[in-house]
């Protein structure tokens, strides 16, 4: 009869131990899960901001675009006005 008490005592403390570790599991899980959320809600927040930051590089590419094509036509319009001086000058030196 003693071993029996004995070996109840022993599957009574192992239950207890094994409910113990299926609490700290139970609560590392929770930790887990917490930070994958985290992660997840950082991950959504991140892929806000690039998509954000391609749409602004977007508009900036178009307002450089709309930019450079002006100062192209200036120039050439500066060039004209100094090819012209140029043939003035040459009329005036050649009599």
């Amino acid at each position: 009869m003693e071993g029996l008490l004995e070996r109840i005592g022993a599957a009574r403390a192992r239950v207890q131990q094994l409910h113990a570790e299926g609490v700290r599991a139970a609560a590392a899980l929770e930790a887990l899960e917490a930070k994958s959320r985290e992660g997840s809600r950082e991950n959504d927040v991140l892929r806000a901001r690039i998509k954000e930051l391609e749409q602004e590089n977007e508009v900036l590419r178009n307002a450089k675009a709309a930019v450079v094509e002006p100062e192209r036509e200036g120039t050439k319009e500066k060039i004209d006005e100094l090819v012209n001086e140029i043939d003035r000058c040459l009329a005036l030196l050649n009599p």
